[in-house]
């Protein structure tokens, strides 16, 4: 399978992806294949045929201050993009997953670098977390727009004695202790 590349006798597979797009718009189909030496993108045509096998040399990327030039780029909201900065250009790559690009440019930093770059694995939870807020923030704001009042319970300090507050979200309510009106 190594010789399909025209792999050098010194150079290994260190990573590979499929359903990649390349360039300005996701087609899906093709192959990213990281070795110990160059990227290569595997063009695939519609019936998953080899079209075009491109190699990437790591010797071209840029380095500025030890630091890859690699970063994730966002083009559109369904796709990430690895933007690699070569010497002669820009390339990139469109995946589905914001990690799986982040797992890339990690390897390539560290096969570049001799450094091994190191993550937190549970970093995706918080990740994870801030989408689901955003998605909740979303729901409340059309909710709010279309006049659809909240039931969700809530319980805030009071600005002023710092009392427990309990009631339905957006209610005003008259703090039992000091008489202040806060809106939940």
């Amino acid at each position: 399978m190594e010789n399909e590349f025209n792999l050098n006798a010194d150079e290994t597979i260190v990573d590979r992806i499929s359903k990649i797009g390349y360039g300005g718009f996701w087609s899906g189909n093709n192959e990213l294949i990281l070795t110990n030496q160059n990227i290569i993108l595997v063009k695939k045509g519609f019936f998953g045929n080899t079209e075009e096998v491109v190699k990437y040399p790591l010797s071209d990327l840029r380095v500025v201050n030890g630091q890859v030039q690699a970063k994730i780029g966002r083009p559109d909201n369904v796709t990430y993009a690895l933007d690699l900065y070569f010497n002669k250009g820009t390339e990139s790559f469109r995946f589905e997953w914001e990690s799986d690009v982040q797992k890339w440019i990690d390897e390539i930093t560290e096969i570049i670098t001799g450094v091994k770059v190191e993550r937190d694995e549970f970093a995706w939870v918080g990740e994870t977390l801030a989408m689901a807020e955003s998605v909740n923030s979303t729901i409340k704001s059309f909710k709010k727009t279309l006049g659809i009042k909240s039931t969700e319970q809530v319980s805030i300090k009071c600005p002023s004695c710092g009392a427990t507050l309990t009631g339905t979200e957006g209610e005003t309510v008259k703090c039992p202790y000091c008489g202040t009106f806060t809106t939940l």
